[in-house]
């Protein structure tokens, strides 16, 4: 009866968030994936299984247990649960990258009360196993992990963090299989680390890294200034950030330096702008003041080109969106979604394959994952809103400043035709409309419009249409 209950309120509490949600420029519709999992306190996005959809993985707190769930990529309402490992103490983050470079993604874990931080081979096959690999097993109060090529030689390292040694760390992979790991110190005395990031902060083509102190509410960069093993400056960049829990390293307000965003529980969502300069100077900017904020991610949710923010709330247990208005000064317009009890763990990417960005949220209090999907591209007037079965779609460069590549592999002979569409669904250019064999195919889009003219600037989108079904990918074209 109980379950029952629960079932009911969060349908009714999905039909009340669509219906909230109808009347912004960027709507969500609330689906359940699991309303039966322990604690969630990290969730991500990867296709697992390698049939062209994204899955859902999640580590449970509660449950000792990292898990993924399968999307079939025809419905989206019933999410098939794998366990990947239980008895992983406090599970606590959850990641995926080509550790070993097989072309499979592999799960990565930090276990916050059994001190570990772990990666799971993905041996592939039509029932997934999975071989665990420990890369520390005295790493007090693992909190973090995440795969980046730190080195840049081709393989993915690894960066942890620990909460109780106060160190941001980095595990550099020899390229082998079984991978050898050499552990290096980033950041020491960083007191109650909570989360790390990496990418190009000073624009000299190496991975710097940033990262989170709870204790020190402290948000900070380390400089990566080369040579082996790898030295590193630390800047701090705030240390008035109370509580500070969460950062991304993003461009935010596209102007080629990437920007830092923070979360913290007693100050809520600021991004730092990169000034740029051999010496770089930072310029705070406040988003909310919401002293529960716990996650916060920079993304375009409506593919007008600039960036908005997502951010989950956990004491008052709720998930919410900040809307870019789009100009100089980044007002940010705050728009509700829905309550979540415990809203924690919070992700995004593309689960149904149409081109725009969809939510994950895990909520610890009430045991459940959620996704959301975003419904923007179902308002375009051509109707490509579409159903997604077997087609793969690969559109690269991105972004696109000449010719466009386009990858596509058909499960079947068909009839296949490829569009380009605008933001409006305005048809741009039609590229392909011929009878195709089974297998895999290409065309290049040179970047004209039906006419013969040269295409602006923009976000568009390129559409691969069979007999049977249709898939969309964002395109982005630059000068």
């Amino acid at each position: 009866m109980a379950a029952l209950i629960k079932r009911i309120n969060t349908i009714i509490i999905a039909m009340f968030s669509v219906l909230l949600l109808q009347s912004q420029n960027i709507s969500f519709s609330t689906n359940t994936v699991d309303d039966n999992f322990d604690g969630p306190g990290g969730i991500f996005m990867s296709d697992i299984n390698a049939d062209g959809f994204k899955d859902i993985i999640a580590a449970g707190i509660d449950a000792n247990t990292i898990a993924w769930w399968k999307n079939d990529g025809t419905n989206q309402e019933i999410w098939e649960k794998h366990i990947i490992v239980e008895g992983f103490s406090g599970a606590m983050y959850v990641s995926a990258a080509d550790i070993d470079n097989d072309g499979l993604f592999d799960v990565l874990g930090a276990a916050y009360n059994g001190n570990e931080i772990a990666w799971w081979h993905n041996d592939g096959g039509d029932t997934i196993q999975w071989t665990k690999q420990t890369l520390d097993s005295e790493f007090l109060h693992a909190h973090e992990i995440m795969a980046y090529d730190i080195d840049k030689d081709g393989d993915m390292d690894v960066l942890g963090v620990s909460a109780g040694l106060n160190v941001i760390t980095w595990y550099e992979n020899d390229g082998n299989y079984p991978v050898s790991w050499i552990r290096h110190v980033i950041a020491i005395s960083f007191a109650g680390a909570r989360s790390v990031d990496a990418g190009d902060i000073d624009g000299d083509g190496d991975i710097d890294i940033a990262g989170a102190a709870l204790d020190d509410n402290e948000v900070a960069w380390w400089r990566n200034d080369g040579g082996y093993p790898i030295e590193w400056t630390k800047f701090s960049i705030n240390t008035n950030f109370m509580l500070s829990h969460k950062v991304q390293i993003s461009d935010i307000d596209l102007d080629g330096d990437n920007d830092i965003l923070g979360t913290a529980y007693s100050s809520g969502i600021s991004w730092w702008r990169n000034d740029g300069g051999d010496t770089i100077s930072w310029e705070k900017q406040y988003v909310s003041g919401n002293n529960s904020l716990v996650i916060a991610w920079a993304v375009d949710l409506d593919l007008d080109t600039d960036m908005d923010i997502i951010g989950s709330a956990q004491n008052s247990g709720y998930i919410a969106f900040w809307e870019n208005e789009g100009n100089n000064s980044l007002d940010w317009d705050f728009n509700y979604m829905e309550n979540f009890e415990g809203a924690w763990p919070l992700y995004y990417g593309d689960l149904d394959n149409d081109g725009d960005d969809d939510l994950v949220c895990g909520g610890r209090d009430a045991n459940e994952i959620r996704w959301y999907r975003n419904d923007v591209l179902t308002k375009l007037d051509d109707g490509i809103n579409t159903t997604y079965k077997t087609l793969g779609l690969r559109c690269y460069p991105t972004p696109a400043n000449k010719e466009l590549n386009i990858d596509y592999e058909l499960n079947s002979s068909s009839a296949v035709k490829i569009q380009i569409f605008d933001l409006t669904g305005k048809l741009i250019a039609d590229l392909i409309d011929i009878e195709q064999l089974r297998g895999n195919h290409s065309t290049i889009w040179k970047r004209t419009d039906n006419k013969g003219d040269m295409v602006q600037p923009g976000i568009y989108f390129c559409r691969l249409q069979s007999k049977y079904n249709s898939i969309v990918r964002k395109v982005i074209l630059v000068n």
